[in-house]
């Protein structure tokens, strides 16, 4: 900024930094300087850059911390809702074992029951699943392996939604297990 003095030893912002120009002689002797409007110059109210950064660098941090809360909040989500899926699973095997005292032999190997009802065949749980259907089929792929005495089911999470190693499974003594490397975003359920 720069600076000068009049003759009577006022000092005068030149340039007009103070948002008007300054006259050099005043109107009278005590009336010191006196401030003259720029025509057409509006005082405007805007965002420097410097604010507009450090705004930037805020939500870039909360971002950071956010999102992987929020992705792990998902997953947790969607694995417990697995668990319901399985119970679900057990009850229908349970309901076949009231009927016939035994849980249904065509599980000898580990079958996979597919989540859309109408996909499914006489040995993909047609029968034995028929009121049976998942909440989390998108996520997670189920199976089942069963005895005449006993039965496992399993959800197996699948696609990039969920991680594969995400397994979650039920036996017929309601031994719940849970893959240990907290894949599924809990270890017990």
């Amino acid at each position: 900024m720069s600076e000068f003095f009049n003759f009577n030893g006022r000092l005068v912002k030149a340039l007009g930094l103070l948002g008007g120009r300054f006259s050099e002689t005043p109107a009278s002797p005590s009336a010191g300087l006196r401030r003259v409007p720029l025509a057409g110059v509006k005082k405007q109210g805007a965002f420097t850059l410097i604010e507009l950064l450090i705004v930037v660098a805020v939500l870039g941090i909360l971002a950071s911390i956010a999102l992987p809360s929020y992705k792990n909040y998902v997953t947790k989500s969607r694995a417990q809702a697995a668990t319901s899926d399985l119970v679900g699973m057990s009850l229908a095997l349970e309901n076949t074992f009231q009927k016939t005292l035994s849980f249904p032999s065509a599980y000898a190997t580990e079958t996979t029951i597919p989540a859309l009802t109408t996909s499914r065949t006489a040995s993909t749980g047609l029968n034995d699943f028929s009121g049976w259907s998942p909440a989390q089929g998108n996520y997670f792929s189920y199976s089942v392996v069963t005895t005449s005495a006993s039965y496992t089911v399993r959800a197996t999470g699948n696609g990039s939604a969920m991680s594969g190693s995400c397994v979650l499974s039920l036996s017929n003594e309601n031994v719940r297990s849970v893959s240990a490397d907290n894949s599924c975003g809990f270890t017990s359920w």
